[in-house]
C-alpha cells in the first residue's frame, strides 16, 4: 500500500499544488497514560496533536476478562482558537519496546481521526474501515471510527506513537518531506500481576497494577510487613531531562483488608530506597482492600534517576524497585473513591 499510496501522493502535487507552508517539525517525548497533547507550528498557527484513548483507564485484566476495546483519538488543532484542521492526513506508527506494531495512512476531511484497538490471539495486526477513493488511506468519516486488530494492547505497558502530518487544509495538496511534521506521544496500558503471599502461614492475594512498564519479582519482607516488586527502566538522563518529556510513573497495589499489611490504616512508600510517601496517595474507599497509587512526577522520577545513578555503572538500562509498607505516619487511606481522569498526569503543553 505504501507505494501505492506514495505514487498517488506525487501525482496529486504534481496536478494540484495549491498553497505552500512553511512548518516547524515538532518531535516531542512524553511518557504518557491517557493522553498526550503535543505542540507543533503551521506557519504563523500554532498546530497542536492531541492524542487521547477513551476510556482513560485501559488495562490488561479488562481486555481479557471484558473484552475492552479503546478508541484512540487524534485531533491536529490551531491552540489559539481552538478550531480543527480540516483534510488531515496521518501516516502513524504504533511501536512497542521498540517493535514496531502498526504503520498505514489515515484520513479524515474533518480532521479528527478515531482509531478504535481491538486485541486479538492474532500473529499481526490487520487495519479495517473505509478507505480514501484518491488518498488510499483508512478513513472514519462514514464508520465513526477505523478499527486495528491482533496483538495490539494485549501488553501492559508504554506504547509509541510516532504521528507524521502529510496533508492540512487541502487533500490534495502534500506538504514536502521534510515539511510535514513529525510527533512523539505515548499512552500507557495497565500491566496487571497477581501473587498469593505468605503471611503468617496463609495466603494472601497481592495484585499490582503497572501502567509504565511490566511488573516482575513481587515479594514480602515479614519483619517490616513489606510488599516490594520491581519494572525495568532506562536511567538515561538525556531522556529524562528532555523538556518536553513529561515523565510520570503510575503504579497501584491492592492491599487486602483486614489484614497485616493494612494494619495501621496508612503506608509509607519507597522507590530505589528513596522515601516517596508524599507521592503516595491512598483509596480506602472499598471496605474489602485498599489501593496504593504511586504517582511519580517527573521531578521525583529525576531525583531516583540521579541518585541510581551515582552509585550504579549501568545508567542506561536496569530496573525501578518499589516497597509498600504498613505505618502509622504515612499516607492515609481517603474515604471516597479517587477520580482517575484526575488523577492521571496533565497533558504536555
Amino acid at each position: 500500500m505504501g507505494n501505492v499510496f506514495s505514487l498517488c501522493l506525487f501525482l496529486i502535487l504534481l496536478i494540484t499544488s495549491i498553497a505552500s507552508y512553511t512548518f516547524t517539525i515538532s518531535n516531542v517525548f512524553g511518557d504518557g497514560l491517557f493522553m498526550e497533547e503535543l505542540s507543533g507550528s503551521l506557519g504563523d498557527r500554532q498546530a497542536n496533536l492531541l492524542i487521547k484513548m477513551s476510556p482513560p483507564v485501559v488495562t490488561t485484566e479488562l481486555i481479557q476478562k471484558q473484552g475492552q476495546q479503546p478508541v484512540i483519538e487524534f485531533k491536529l488543532y490551531d491552540s489559539k482558537t481552538n478550531q480543527t484542521f480540516k483534510e488531515v492526513t496521518y501516516f502513524i506508527t504504533i511501536e512497542k519496546n521498540g517493535k514496531q506494531l502498526l504503520a498505514d495512512w489515515f484520513y479524515n476531511p474533518n480532521g479528527d481521526l478515531l482509531l478504535q484497538m481491538q486485541p486479538r490471539n492474532t500473529s499481526q495486526i490487520t487495519v479495517s474501515g473505509e478507505l480514501d477513493p484518491i488518498l488510499n488511506a483508512y478513513t472514519s468519516q462514514g464508520s465513526g471510527h477505523v478499527v486495528a486488530s491482533g496483538p495490539i494492547f494485549a501488553e501492559g505497558g508504554l506504547y509509541h506513537f510516532i504521528v507524521r502530518i502529510v496533508t492540512v487544509d487541502f487533500s490534495r495538496t502534500i506538504l514536502p518531506d521534510d515539511k510535514q511534521p513529525v510527533f512523539n506521544g505515548w499512552l500507557s496500558v495497565g500491566a496487571y500481576k497477581e501473587k498469593d503471599l505468605n503471611i503468617g502461614g496463609k495466603p494472601v492475594p497481592i495484585k499490582i497494577l503497572g501502567y509504565y512498564d511490566k511488573i516482575g519479582n513481587i515479594t514480602y519482607t515479614p519483619d517490616s510487613n513489606a510488599i516490594s516488586f520491581d519494572m525495568p527502566f532506562s536511567y538515561d538522563m538525556n531522556r529524562l531531562n528532555a523538556k518536553d518529556n513529561n515523565v510520570y510513573i503510575h503504579q497501584e497495589i491492592y492491599v487486602p483488608k483486614p489484614s497485616a499489611l493494612s494494619s495501621t490504616g496508612s503506608y509509607t512508600g519507597l522507590v530505589n530506597g528513596v522515601d516517596v510517601t508524599d507521592n503516595l496517595v491512598v483509596d480506602g474507599s472499598n471496605k474489602t482492600q485498599d489501593v496504593a497509587h504511586f504517582m511519580l512526577t517527573k521531578p521525583v522520577v529525576l531525583q531516583i534517576a540521579s541518585k541510581h545513578n551515582q552509585t550504579s555503572s549501568n545508567n542506561s538500562s536496569s530496573t525501578m524497585d518499589f516497597s509498600l509498607m504498613p505505618s502509622k505516619n504515612g499516607s492515609k487511606s481517603m474515604g471516597t473513591p479517587m477520580d482517575m481522569s484526575k488523577m492521571l498526569m496533565p497533558p504536555t503543553q
